[in-house]
């Protein structure tokens, strides 16, 4: 969370970003809550921080998905629909995807500043990747960079970002 938070600064983000930078993990790892964080650091800190904790728990179920692999950014699933699923079938793999993908387009679309700080956290991820131990957890997270975090990335105007994601 400190080197989060020392990116978002250093790219000139505001102070709301910057704090939230610090406390996007407090609610998934600790006991601290979101009543917690609004006290401590007012409401819109922790709308911010429940909209990075809702992204990463969207990440962690997708993780869990067995056999689902990240959306590519040149999918067709990209247009899918879970209403498009004919006859009540369950959701293809591609379906899930792009009602993934989806989702977290909508929880951008709150505020931009989630998908910034999630960005960046994504970043510092990636810088570290070599640290996490299976090699498939490795791949799974740089496919998913790739196929969603770099795009969305770059749709928001973050090149650099985009750009250091997609290496």
């Amino acid at each position: 969370p400190l080197e989060v938070a020392s990116m978002l600064a250093k790219a000139e983000a505001d102070l709301p970003s910057i704090m939230t930078g610090l406390l996007h993990d407090t609610v998934e790892d600790t006991r601290a809550t979101l009543e917690l964080v609004t006290e401590r650091f007012g409401p819109e800190v922790s709308a911010l921080v429940d909209g990075v904790t809702k992204l990463s728990r969207l990440e962690l179920a997708r993780e869990m998905q067995p056999g689902v692999q990240p959306a590519l950014q040149a999918s067709p699933a990209l247009k899918a629909s879970p209403a498009d699923t004919a006859g009540g079938q369950e959701p293809s793999r591609s379906e899930k995807q792009a009602a993934n993908l989806r989702k977290l387009v909508l929880a951008m679309s709150q505020d931009i500043r989630v998908l910034v700080v999630k960005l960046t956290d994504r970043t510092h991820n990636m810088r570290t990747l070599r640290y996490v131990g299976s090699h498939s957890s490795r791949r799974l997270k740089a496919e998913e960079t790739m196929g969603i975090f770099a795009p969305l990335a770059l749709r928001i105007g973050m090149y650099t970002v985009a750009a250091e994601l997609e290496t």
